[in-house]
């Protein structure tokens, strides 16, 4: 079964938790999955701009990339890769880390302005286009370079880097890429691991977790306005997913010691489905 798992960088932030996850992944692996990993590192790229005052700007809770950030982000998604990478070699797989344009595995382009609401300088709401910067949309995939590792016995594990047809490097989403990877390698299962869960009615209430969900109820969620707003871009992302063709996404905590494990069998998190026909 193929299974691509995106790691969020909260997760990895912690040697304790990097460790129980790359022991999972070791898990799967000897269960004869055929495993892409993909991680995050927005939350570390954000505190060491910090450390080193570097001006962070964000519209709406998206980063605005200049080159300053960029250069940076190539630093710690660099160390973040490879801390993961050593962490799956001291569990006795053979993993491989690599950026989103290596192989041609994606080819981006940077991102058109975005048309955002915004306060102007009195105050009041306007509609302006917002220029993001060095952030990267991904045009095509190309698996085969996965592929190629699988047949050598390697786990591909990518970063959020990607390039455009001039070589530009350009910081791209980690959802966006596990979701379109996903969907490329045709994968029975997405696997989301976060700090989060899944997916709450309300985030404040840990009871409002909801179990499983198919695609109809999930857009009825979305219209009816029932999820909270940290919810809406993990659902909107599920659901490209799987309309996709991917069979099932599932969001859960890495937080939790057999988040992985516990996932496949259905005992954690959320998890989203096609819908019964």
């Amino acid at each position: 079964m193929i299974l691509v798992i995106k790691l969020s960088g909260k997760v990895l932030e912690q040697d304790k938790l990097r460790a129980q996850l790359c022991r999972q992944i070791a898990q799967l692996a000897k269960d004869d999955h055929q495993l892409v990993v993909v991680h995050g590192g927005g939350k570390q790229l954000t505190d060491w701009s910090k450390r080193l005052e570097i001006p962070i700007v964000q519209h709406q809770g998206r980063r605005v990339t200049d080159e300053a950030t960029l250069e940076l982000a190539t630093m710690v998604f660099s160390a973040i890769n490879r801390d993961l990478v050593a962490g799956l070699v001291a569990v006795g797989l053979s993993p491989i880390g690599i950026s989103a344009f290596d192989g041609h595995l994606t080819s981006c382009r940077k991102r058109p302005p975005l048309s955002m609401t915004t306060n102007d300088s009195s105050g009041h709401p306007s509609n302006k286009p917002i220029d993001f910067g060095l952030v990267g949309e991904i045009v095509s995939i190309d698996t085969s370079v996965l592929e190629t590792f699988w047949e050598s016995g390697w786990i591909p594990v990518v970063s959020c880097l990607g390039a455009d047809s001039d070589g530009q490097i350009l910081n791209i989403n980690a959802d966006t890429l596990a979701a379109e990877l996903a969907v490329g390698l045709k994968a029975a299962r997405l696997i989301s691991v976060s700090d989060v869960e899944g997916i709450y009615l309300d985030i404040d209430d840990a009871s409002s977790c909801i179990v499983e969900l198919g695609i109809t109820e999930t857009q009825a969620l979305l219209s009816e306005g029932r999820l909270t707003n940290g919810m809406v871009p993990k659902v909107q992302t599920a659901l490209q997913v799987l309309e996709g063709g991917v069979g099932e996404v599932q969001i859960v905590s890495g937080l939790k010691e057999n988040a992985l494990l516990d996932a496949l069998e259905g005992k954690a998190g959320t998890i989203l489905k096609q819908d019964k026909s």
